[in-house]
Parts: structure tokens; sequence; C-alpha cells
């Protein structure tokens, strides 16, 4: 099989030569994906003036709302509760304190203490430890190569490394190649083992083909094996197949593991028990924070009822890409950072607006001056004046800790989605014709990715005037996820875009371009994706030009892409479908103890 050649490592043109591949796997995304269904379509206004559009709009598109499934998610807030949850922590943890920095314990052990830490959602208790421990560790084995160590070892070994910066060779996985360079058979029945390289093998680069081998014969072998293990392993792999453990959001992945972990006969009754209160402890603190942006959000909805009605997930994606109890402020600044791009999107991506009035709110947005909003028609004056009081309101905190710069950049990308937002806008209502380079140009600044960080580092304070000028020059990473959220969500869109007159979409460019099929076209983006993901697993692991807090929100934000289109659908507007068991999951639900 020839060489991949990565879409983010050549030109557009020579995007448009590579290969087609066969890939299997997208049987599970196509099985979704027929029986999505639109939960409206686009309704079409008749040719009017501006003046009538003003007056109309309004009253002709109620009927065109995309309604929320959460108008009546209970978000009470028990202080006391809370008050007593956090009592109950502060002994766990020095407990389990001791734990990791136990002297006696093996590192095989350390490791996987500190995996089920992760994965339960309480490692932000112990950072500093933990930081220590993976140091120790990896000094420790950097010169063998893990030699001795058997696949599960070896496996998650690699993939903590990994995940905390370390760049060990993916050849530590050669030792399980037969003589025709082939992964052993004797590996096959190893199903813990297999689960573990499963895992390990999403945090692979470009070029490194043992782990998309790797990928490969571990989805296919567990897949097979699945319904012949016991339930507690059955599980397992059921949520590893579907949410591995590298593009699961963090909070989410706490969540199913501890439902899982409480299971497991070796399990930690000290660790189970402080995760199920950490859980509680920030989903209390969801409920309120969600709750105030509801009031916040509700003003806006009811003017503009074209708009879809998605502000909760807006806030899973805040969750997702901050969920420590410390990022409350990061939190509140993304999900309205993102609801803002949802005002924008929506208003250049349906019917309702003439291309005449997108040129001259674009001019508007770009000018950000009130001064300007009287050229605006009624609803569009409605949009951009919330969107000015939104980055006012910011402008007003972060100001107070000395860190004015922070709001000018996060405005800087909103004029430039609003920009790109009418690029595509002129595609969808015939003015211009794309080629498929013209949509991967134009995801780097629709995809939105710099728009979210900044809002993100806003409510950091630890975020400086240096994190700030690192996203200007659009680092691999941010430009990776924007292209990834463009494949993901034209995947997950592409049949409600068919129904709705959307053309030409991405998909479209590249089946018109390259001859190929609405198969073959979706492979390919699928395959971008893909391509996309080994960007950021590099940039994660080697680029140490900005802090790690910065380049993990990035990397937050490709994992929400995953959660939100790795099913093959639009799971953020098909939120019933979508990310709904998951948002219930997070703020609906608390856990017994």
């Amino acid at each position: 099989m020839a060489a991949f050649i990565s879409v983010l490592q050549c030109g557009p043109k020579e995007i448009l030569q590579l290969p087609l591949k066969d890939h299997g796997h997208w049987n599970k995304y196509q099985s979704k994906q027929h029986k999505f269904r639109g939960l409206c379509h686009r309704v079409p206004m008749a040719a009017a003036t501006t003046g009538d559009r003003s007056k109309n709009i309004l009253r002709d598109m109620k009927g065109g709302q995309r309604q929320s499934l959460w108008t009546d998610i209970p978000l009470s807030f028990d202080a006391q509760g809370q008050e007593r949850h956090a009592e109950a922590v502060q002994p766990l943890k020095e407990e389990v304190r001791r734990t990791i920095t136990a002297t006696h314990s093996k590192p095989k052990d350390k490791m996987m203490l500190i995996d089920a830490l992760e994965r339960l959602g309480i490692a932000h208790y112990f950072e500093q430890e933990i930081e220590e421990q993976i140091e120790q560790i990896f000094k420790f084995h950097a010169g063998d190569g893990l030699i001795e160590s058997d696949l599960f070892t070896t496996a998650l070994y690699f993939r903590l490394f990994r995940q905390h910066g370390y760049d060990i060779p993916s050849s530590v996985f050669n030792k399980f190649k037969d003589k025709d360079n082939k992964f052993s058979k004797n590996i096959i029945n190893d199903i813990e083992g297999l689960l573990s390289l499963y895992e390990a093998s999403y945090l692979r680069y470009h070029g490194e083909n043992i782990l998309d081998e790797a990928m490969a014969l571990t989805k296919h072998h567990l897949t097979q094996a699945k319904p012949e293990l016991a339930s507690c392993l059955r599980e397992k792999v059921s949520w590893a197949l579907d949410q591995p453990i590298h593009r699961v959001t963090e909070f989410l992945e706490a969540r199913y593991y501890i439902s899982i972990y409480e299971k497991e006969g070796s399990k930690n009754e000290q660790l189970l028990k402080l995760a199920k209160l950490n859980f509680n402890i920030l989903q209390s603190s969801y409920k309120k924070e969600l709750a105030d942006l509801l009031k916040w959000w509700n003003d806006l909805n009811s003017k503009l009822p074209y708009l879809r009605d998605r502000l909760v997930g807006c806030y899973f994606w805040a969750v997702g890409i901050a969920f420590e109890p410390q990022y409350s402020s990061s939190r509140l600044a993304v999900a309205k950072s993102i609801a803002m791009m949802m005002v924008i999107n929506d208003t250049y991506d349906s019917s309702y607006a003439s291309l005449e009035e997108l040129f001259l709110f674009t001019e508007t947005v770009k000018g950000w001056n009130v001064k300007e909003i009287e050229k605006l028609p009624e609803y569009l004056k409605v949009a951009y004046s919330f969107l000015l009081r939104a980055y006012e309101d910011q402008d007003r905190e972060v100001s107070k800790q000395g860190r004015h710069y922070a709001v000018s950049y996060a405005t800087e990308a909103m004029k430039q989605l609003a920009v790109g937002y009418l690029t595509k806008a002129k595609w969808y209502k015939g003015q211009e014709m794309p080629r498929f380079e013209d949509h991967i140009a134009n995801a780097v600044i629709v995809g939105g990715c710099d728009a979210i960080l900044s809002a993100c580092y806003m409510g950091m304070e630890s975020a400086t005037e240096e994190a700030f000028d690192w996203l200007k020059t659009v680092p691999k990473i941010v430009a990776a996820s924007n292209n990834m959220v463009r494949f993901m969500n034209d995947i997950g869109s592409y049949e409600r875009e068919q129904r709705t007159g959307q053309f030409p979409t991405t998909v479209d460019c590249y089946m018109l371009e390259n001859g190929a099929s609405k198969q073959e076209s979706l492979n390919k983006l699928l395959e971008f994706a893909e391509d996309a993901w080994k960007t950021v697993n590099k940039e994660w692991v080697t680029n140490a030009c900005a802090p790690k807090p910065l380049m993990k929100a990035a990397l937050n934000y490709a994992r929400c892409v995953h959660v939100t289109y790795g099913a093959g659908l639009d799971g953020f507007t098909d939120s019933e479908k979508g990310l709904g068991p998951y948002i219930a999951a997070l703020f609906v639900d608390p856990i017994d103890i």
C-alpha cells in the first residue's frame, strides 16, 4: 500500500490528488447515518426588500426554530450537599496522595494508578505528584525500551508517556512482530493487551505504520471477541470502541468509567468514593453555571427564533475544553463564545438573510462599533448588539486583572469568522462556485478553534499576552483542529444540507472534482480527519512553544469534535441522537454514593 500523504503536509492542489482508501469502519458511521432525520427544514422566503424582511422575519420564522431538548433541565443547586461532599473529599485526597507517592510501589502499579486517576476524573487533585511520578518512571525506562514488558504494560506506558508529553518511540512495539513483520498471532487472545494497544494506537503520528496496523488489528479482533467476553470486560471494550481514551472528553470519560471501575474486582475503594464525590461536586457547580448562562441566552433566543436553541450543547463543549473546578470563568467565556459563533453561523447559514444584508452585516462586524448598528435591519441589530454586549462584559472582567489585551484578540477572531461565513454564504447562494481547496482554506477561518481558545484563555488568569501572541500565529494544532471540525461536521451534516439546498458542500466539491462517489468522498474526508489527529498528537507531545494548559485546551477542542461528530452525524444540531444522552449523564443525573 502506498504511503499515506498528510493533508496537512501538502498544498491544496496536492490534496486533490491523494489516493482514495477503503475505510471499512465507515460502515459503523453509515449504519447510524441512515437513521438521521433533520429536526426541521429551512423555510424559504420570497424575495423582499430589506424593509419588508425586517418587519416580517421574526414572525415568519417562528415555525423554523430548532427547539432545545433541555427547556426543563433541572438545575437546582444544593449548597449544603455541596459543602458535605467537599468535607468528605479532604481525607480521601490525603489517603490517595500517600498512595501515589509511596516508595514501595512497583512502577507498573503506579502507572495503573495514574491511569485510573485520570480516567476517573480526579487527577486534577494530584497534578504535581503525578507529573513527578511519570518523569521518574520515564527516566528509568527510557533506555531499555520496555524490553521485558508484556503487551498490556508496554502499551500502557507508551500511552501515558505520550499523554504527558514524553516522546517515546513507537518502535517499542516491534518486539510483538513476527518474522514477516506482522503482529504476532500470539497476541490475538490477549484481550487486555489488545485493548491497551488499541488505546495506545490513537496517539500515533504521521508515518507510524506500526500504529496504523495496530489500530486496524485491535479494532477488528476486539469487535470480533466482544460478544463472548465477560460482562465487565465487554463493557470496557464496548466503551473503548465507541470513545477511545485519547479522544473522549475527560469529564465524559469520568462519568462512564466510574460505572465500569466500580464493577472491577481490583478496584480501590478510596479512589472510587473520591471519584463519585468529585463528580457530584463538579456536576452541582456546572448546574449553577448553566443556570446563569441560560438566563443570559434566553433573552436573545426569544428575539431571534431562527437560531438553533443549543446553549446546553455550547456548555457541554465548554466543560469538554476545561472541566477542572478552577476554570469556571473559562467555561462561561467558552460557552458564550460558542453561542455567539452559533448566532453568526445560523444567520449566514440560512435562507433568512439576503446576500446584500450579509455583506452589510459583515462590514458592521468588522467595524465593531455600536454606532454602525443603525445601518442594519432590525433582526440583525438584535444579533449585533448582543454580540457587542457579550464581549463588553468579558472586557470588564479581564480589565480588572490587568489583561485588557485578552478581549481584543477574541473580537478579532469573531471578525474573521464573519468573513469566513460570508464566503460560505456566497457559495451557497450561488454567487461563487468554490473548489475543494477553497473549502480547505476557509476551514482554517470558520473552524472556530482559535475563537474558542481565545475565550478559554480569557478565563485563565495565567494566560499572558504571550499566550495570545502564540495563538495569533495559527499553530499547527489549531489549524489541524479547524480542519478536523470542518471534515467531521461535513460528514455528519451532509444529508441534511442536501435536503436544505446548501450546495456545494465540501463533499460535493470533492465528488465533482475527483469523479468520486458520495461514499468515496465521505471516506476521504474521514481519512483527512484522521490525518489531522496525527498532527494534533505530534504537536501535543513535541511542541514546547506554549504552556501545557494552553495546549491542552486545543487538544480538548479536538476531543469535543470527536464526541460531537465521531458517530457520523451532526450531534450538536441533532442533539437527540447526538449529545443528548451525554448531556443527561453529565448535567442531570448525579451518581449514587
